[in-house]
């Protein structure tokens, strides 16, 4: 870590104590902005933080667009920032409420289950939002045949591989742009190269990819899933690269392989420290994230639903038929 790195963070603690101010970073941020979090994780993790924020003055989020926004909804009152206000889901723009509105229209009855990388608009338009490792107990739940699903077609097809509900996609075409450019083949060279490793790929992966896994958990999955396991223990890991770096840092008795380094999301790699100090020195009101009143009170109602499932057990494994 460079020298001005380490002032800036000086800085940011320094200010962030006066401010009163709560500092939020999803696993995809760089370590030094993990570094100064009061807490990082997924965006389930992320969500309940948010909505335990009472006392705080100001909540930072250092994340994509979507979950400011649930830290909004969620966090009584308390103001939320977002450093970089460009921040935004390429998956969550796939769907929007218009789309939503179409697909009831086209299959009456149905329940609409939304993923939690959706804007606050297409969240206010569904019965349920779920995360990558709630999605499959939330549809379980349901106790349907049929349900709308969207807007990542990977984790649909996850859904499909672990129930027995017709899971209609909202948008077909719907992905992460990251985790969509995994392929089974980097995975079974490092499993070749690896024979004793455990591997653990995104839900947000294609399909076959996810077949081909060991296990298939959220971040927040992962970074349990390793914690718990001995010394020694070699993992490839399919997902974002600063949950990688975060995973390397953190334990560094196991062996923790990225099963391809370009995985990056480069709007979660729009934060930096400067736009974090620049937000608590200057408070800038185009850095606010707000949700439309009328919306909030049902946005709340699904995220409160959504964060009564626990959704963050050991990682699902995935059972090879013989």
């Amino acid at each position: 870590m460079t020298s001005d790195c380490s002032e800036l963070q000086a800085k940011i603690l320094e200010l962030k104590k006066k401010r009163n101010a709560l500092i939020l970073a999803h696993n995809y941020q760089t370590i030094d902005i993990q570094q100064i979090a009061d807490f990082t994780g997924d965006s389930l993790q992320l969500a309940r933080k948010s909505a335990e924020a009472t006392g705080y003055d100001l909540i930072i989020f250092s994340g994509v667009r979507f979950m400011a926004e649930m830290a909004t909804v969620l966090s009584n009152g308390v103001p939320v920032y977002i450093p970089d206000p460009s921040a935004l889901c390429p998956l969550a723009a796939y769907v929007d409420a218009d789309k939503i509105r179409a697909k009831k229209e086209e299959y009456p009855g149905l329940p609409v289950i939304v993923y939690v990388n959706t804007t606050a608009e297409t969240k206010s338009e569904t019965d349920y939002i779920c995360t990558s490792g709630s999605a499959v107990e939330i549809v379980k739940a349901l106790g349907v045949e049929s349900v709308l699903f969207g807007p990542d077609s990977n984790l649909a097809d996850h859904v499909r591989m672990h129930t027995d509900v017709e899971i209609i996609d909202i948008e077909p075409r719907g992905s992460c742009y990251v985790h969509n450019q995994f392929d089974l083949a980097q995975l079974q060279l490092l499993k070749e190269e690896y024979p004793d490793s455990i591997s653990i790929v995104h839900p947000e992966c294609p399909k076959e990819v996810q077949e081909a896994a060991d296990m298939v958990g959220s971040t927040g999955m992962m970074v349990k899933t390793v914690a718990k396991a001995p010394s020694n223990t070699i993992f490839l890991i399919a997902t974002e690269m600063g949950l990688i770096h975060q995973l390397q840092k953190s334990f560094p008795d196991k062996k923790i392989i990225p099963v391809w380094e370009g995985a990056i999301c480069r709007q979660m790699k729009k934060h930096t420290l400067e736009k974090i100090l620049h937000v608590l020195e200057d408070l800038p009101e185009e850095n606010r994230v707000t949700v439309p009143i009328a919306q909030l009170p049902h946005i709340t109602e699904v995220l409160e639903q959504m964060n009564k499932v626990k959704g963050q057990g050991p990682a699902t494994p995935v059972v090879q038929e013989s």
